[in-house]
């Protein structure tokens, strides 16, 4: 039994052994299968870029990516649709390395990335996607556009809607027009939404031009087709220049020194200087602050104000830098004694602006106005700064409103001018002279009236309104219907001129009690005489007695004649009170 039992353990010792050995030989056949593609030498691997990127571009592509672990690798190989290109990698390269890949068609790619030492080792190869944009992209994409315009205390905007549907759009270009019919180029940005237009020209042309960037991270910036688009109409409109004086209040500086000549070309629409001082306003050495008064002709809300100035790149000494502007809708009380703010203030001045100028740089500078609270007639320049701090110089001044309307003229300076042809109006009594502009509609009898007299219509009488204007309003009283309307007009003409010389027209009437007679002068008399017609106007004398009328745009004019050409009853004519509205006051002298 023991024999039995070491026969047994023999023959495990001998099955181990057995065992032992064959797993010997299968462990060194594999190390030998794992070395044996060492057996010919090393594989050395060249450095490589990392975390490589596709940037897209329009009909090519960028390859970048990090240097840190590139090392001694020369050269570049990409593979990409049976294509292979290679380019050189320079020496000192910064942290990142890039190149362009040319002429691809519009698409997506994979591209197969690896590098090359200088010994001919490659690195490991890499794959990386990209897309490449083409004019099927471009066509798809939305320019930013238009959303409408605002008109603010700080200026004038377009404004634009987002960017939500232009992605791509990185900026937009503006082309507009000015006043001064040049093109001033601007840019809204990415983040923008609107752009202040600079002294834009009101219903002037504007283009826009979005550019793209080539998808996301691109390399190219593509202009998509312009758009055109009409500046709008601005709810302000620059004064007409004609209706502008210098007031020369006492306090005023004059403007005229060294032999300038405000009054005749501060508003005469002419803002260049050619260095003579003539044709300028010049406040003079040791003026500063000083200030000067316009009488702008007509009242407005002022909304814009545009200042020309000295060419700085020749002399900019004279150019302010610093101004405010006050306005006043009459004169009443409206004197100071200096130029002191606060007497300003005490003289019921209201500070309409207040900001800086840039007359070191600039020649033309314009500002927008906040709106008042009330309509302006007469407005003061108060310069508190200039360049050199000592004078100051304008070659132009412009004016812009809002809401303008015409002045009520002065009807104390009005009065009869009595030429050869006129009816005096003075029949039964009556005193034009003294009555007809007393603002006093009242009727209390003929006294206090125009009386034509009998058999005189039609007929005509004229009037000096004492300053030059354009008419623009007329109010006319005459007799009350409960009273008597027989002698109402039903139809008159306005005509007008602005000097008296050479004005009378013939036949000069004649009158015998209350009776006057003559031939009536004819439509052609007053046209060779120089009166031009500004107006003629209906009346309804029978169920009114007063009229109010707008006159149509029409001459510059200090003497007027109203002609009556029908009545109610046609006989005689009669008008108890006259009052007229003008864009300017300019005086006769």
């Amino acid at each position: 039994m023991l024999k039995k039992l070491e026969h047994i353990l023999q023959k495990f010792k001998f099955i181990k052994l057995v065992l032992a050995s064959s797993l010997i030989y299968i462990s060194c056949s594999d190390m030998d299968s794992i070395h044996e593609e060492y057996l010919n030498g090393e594989i050395i691997y060249a450095g490589k870029l990392d975390t490589l990127k596709i940037r897209p571009g329009y009909y090519r592509a960028q390859l970048e990516g990090y240097t840190q672990f590139l090392g001694t690798s020369n050269q570049i190989i990409i593979e990409f649709d049976d294509e292979m290109l290679s380019f050189p990698i320079a020496e000192n390269l910064s942290d990142i390395y890039s190149v362009i890949i040319e002429e691809l068609d519009e698409g997506s790619y994979e591209f197969d990335v690896y590098t090359q030492d200088p010994n001919g080792n490659l690195s490991i190869s890499q794959t990386v996607s990209g897309n490449v944009i083409g004019d099927e992209f471009i066509l798809d994409q939305n320019p930013r556009e238009v959303l409408d315009y605002s008109f603010e205390p700080e200026g004038n905007y377009v404004n634009f809607y987002g960017n939500a549907e232009s992605e791509f759009v990185i900026y937009t270009l503006l082309d507009y027009e000015n006043e001064e019919d040049e093109i001033v180029r601007d840019t809204l940005f990415f983040e923008d939404n609107r752009v202040k237009l600079i002294n834009l020209k009101p219903l002037g042309s504007m283009q826009t031009t979005s550019v793209i960037q080539s998808g996301l991270n691109g390399i190219d910036s593509i202009a998509l087709e312009p758009q055109e688009y009409t500046l709008p109409d601005l709810p302000y409109t620059e004064l007409n220049k004609d209706f502008i004086r210098l007031v020369h209040m006492p306090s005023d500086n004059p403007g005229t020194f060294n032999g300038a000549n405000p009054d005749q070309y501060l508003f005469d629409g002419d803002g260049s200087f050619n260095g003579v001082d003539l044709y300028s306003f010049h406040s003079g050495p040791s003026s500063m602050p000083h200030h000067f008064t316009v009488d702008l002709g007509v009242k407005t809300d002022l909304r814009k104000v545009k200042l020309n100035m000295l060419d700085p790149s020749i002399n900019s000494s004279n150019n302010i830098t610093e101004v405010q502007i006050w306005g006043r809708d009459n004169l009443n009380f409206a004197e100071t004694s200096s130029s002191d703010e606060i007497e300003f203030i005490n003289a019921s001045w209201q500070l309409l602006y207040e900001g800086n100028v840039d007359g070191l740089n600039e020649q033309t500078s314009s500002f927008i106005i906040p709106q008042a609270s009330s309509l302006m007639r007469y407005i003061r320049v108060r310069v508190t700064e200039s360049v050199g701090n000592d004078s100051a110089q304008f070659t132009e001044l412009s004016f812009y409103g809002e809401n303008t309307e015409p002045i009520e003229l002065d009807r104390t300076q009005f009065t009869m001018a009595n030429m050869s042809s006129d009816n005096p109006g003075t029949f039964y009594e009556a005193n034009p002279s003294q009555y007809l502009w007393d603002n006093n509609s009242f009727w209390s009898g003929d006294t206090n009236s125009f009386h034509s007299g009998e058999n005189s219509v039609p007929g005509h009488f004229t009037i000096d309104l004492g300053v030059i204007t354009q008419l623009a309003k007329a109010k006319i009283h005459y007799r009350p219907t409960w009273s008597f309307s027989g002698n109402n007009p039903t139809e008159i003409e306005i005509w007008g001129r602005q000097t008296i010389e050479g004005a009378e027209t013939l036949p000069e009437f004649e009158s015998s009690g209350n009776n006057v007679t003559s031939v009536p002068v004819a439509t052609g008399a007053f046209e060779d005489a120089g009166w031009q017609l500004i107006t003629t106007q209906q009346i309804d004398g029978v169920n009114s007695d007063f009229a109010e009328f707008d006159i149509p745009e029409g001459p510059m004019s200090r003497y007027i004649r109203i002609r009556f050409t029908s009545t109610v009853e046609g006989n005689s004519c009669q008008f108890i009170e006259m009052a007229f509205n003008g864009m300017g006051a300019i005086p006769s002298n």
